[in-house]
């Protein structure tokens, strides 16, 4: 799984700002440009944050939920980030990095509801790694839904109903 940087947070920042997609040189306020940009673009479509058509670019529900769930202290420190400075490591339970769990919750909360095979590659993860990680989120008290597959599909659907 990756971690959000500054940079990848003021990118879903300026699309959340957007109503639908958008061209990539109408965003405004971006700490990058060129193929720095087109790096961290394509880094956050590979992990499902936002979608690519051509030259337009949209935020997705994955993104929107990565996005809510960043401490205001990593949004603002986004702001003010410039592109050529590394993002610093967090280490785990410090503002700046959303945790593997994090990210399968967030994946969890789309409407439509996730298959393991989707949520595996979207965390780098084998689909048995995954399996173990949504048990242990039922552990913690969260509840799961199973959802039919989509027509055509032979995958069940796992939608997160309830935080534990």
């Amino acid at each position: 799984m990756s971690k959000l940087t500054p940079t990848h947070i003021a990118i879903l920042k300026s699309l959340s700002a957007q109503h639908g997609p958008v061209p990539i040189d109408q965003l405004s306020g971006l700490p990058t440009t060129g193929g720095e940009l087109e790096a961290h673009l394509d880094h956050l479509s590979s992990r499902g944050f936002l979608t690519r058509t051509g030259k337009a670019i949209a935020l997705t529900e994955v993104g929107q939920a990565a996005l809510a769930q960043a401490p205001a202290r990593t949004i603002a420190k986004a702001r003010r980030k410039s592109a050529s400075a590394p993002a610093p490591a967090a280490a785990e339970g410090q503002p700046g990095k959303l945790t593997k769990k994090a990210h399968l919750i967030a994946l969890l909360t789309v409407e439509t509801g996730i298959t393991i095979p989707d949520l595996a590659a979207r965390l780098d993860w084998l689909p048995h790694t995954t399996r173990a990680a949504m048990t242990g989120l039922r552990k913690n008290g969260y509840t799961i839904d199973k959802l039919p597959p989509l027509e055509g599909t032979r995958s069940a659907r796992y939608k997160l109903i309830e935080a534990g």
